[in-house]
């Protein structure tokens, strides 16, 4: 019998962050041999050391000769690394950045050289921890490439890492970012917001810790917040529910005044809220054009 197991890629990675440990980790789960990463700083290495301790540390020259390399620095500084990474690159060879805003464009230094440019964007938030690596299996991740080689490339890696390749078009690469961001940052605060509020609902003002974090109040919310999540993206706005939702002016009130009476900060609560009932009522106009009436 034919083994018909994917073809294995050398990879170098640049930046031992974050995301270029766990892309790194990633790529070995996955079969794949990770020649060298690059490490620049102690605390860098220090996590590479940790997490990945087969991977040699190497310089940008070193990493930047493997088949794949992998740009996972800051957005600030990809054209800088982009710039020294084309004066080794070839012909033929991958080069890929991880970042969320950028596409191809900002890799035309290694195009030039031959090379094929990549955005290959895990769609993941990470936090320097060994789930970060988990969490990528079955992630999506937002593909960018300037040729259908580059396509079929971008979607053959993410694939054999487990994720999930979903094509974004160059020049929609900067509101791909902001509903990533929205998403992943927006939507966290308003979480957090909504746990600095339990925690002063559960706050027991004998203790010596009342200023501090109840875990009580992430277990009342976890389900609720997942939930809510889960309508969101199945169903948009048609999936949310609660007063605003059912334009219960009186309850929003009393919210407000429930909060104010224990010294909280509501201006995120109002603002929400605002545009939540904006939304609502745009589709309720649409639904009523709808039905004609």
């Amino acid at each position: 019998m034919i083994d018909r197991q994917p073809p294995r890629l050398s990879v170098g990675v640049i930046s031992a962050g974050a995301v270029g440990v766990a892309v790194a980790e990633s790529f070995l789960r996955a079969g794949h041999m990770v020649s060298g990463i690059v490490a620049p700083s102690e605390r860098s290495r220090a996590l590479s050391t940790e997490r990945i301790p087969t991977v040699p540390l190497v310089d940008v020259a070193t990493a930047s000769q493997a088949a794949l390399v992998i740009l996972a620095v800051p957005d600030p500084m990809l054209p800088d690394v982009v710039e020294q990474v084309s004066l080794t690159t070839r012909d033929g060879q991958m080069v890929a950045h991880t970042s969320g805003s950028n596409g191809c464009a900002v890799l035309q230094p290694v195009t030039d050289t031959g090379a094929i440019p990549l955005a290959l964007h895990p769609a993941m938030t990470f936090v320097r921890q060994p789930r970060d690596v988990d969490r990528l299996t079955g992630c999506a991740w937002g593909v960018t490439s300037d040729s259908e080689i580059g396509e079929t490339l971008a979607h053959m890696i993410v694939t054999s890492l487990g994720g999930v390749p979903i094509s974004v078009p160059e020049e929609r690469r900067g509101a791909y970012h902001a509903a990533m961001a929205h998403a992943g940052n927006h939507a966290g605060a308003v979480v957090a917001d909504a746990r600095r509020m339990m925690d002063a609902v559960l706050r027991d003002e004998n203790s010596a810790l009342a200023a501090h974090a109840n875990p009580d109040s992430a277990t009342l919310l976890r389900s609720l917040a997942h939930a809510a999540v889960d309508n969101a993206l199945a169903h948009g706005v048609e999936g949310l529910t609660g007063p605003v939702a059912r334009d219960d002016a009186h309850a929003v009130m009393a919210h407000l005044n429930a909060l104010q009476e224990l010294g909280l900060d509501t201006r995120m609560y109002r603002a929400v809220a605002g545009s939540l009932a904006a939304d609502i009522q745009a589709l309720n106009v649409e639904r009523a054009l709808d039905s004609g009436i």
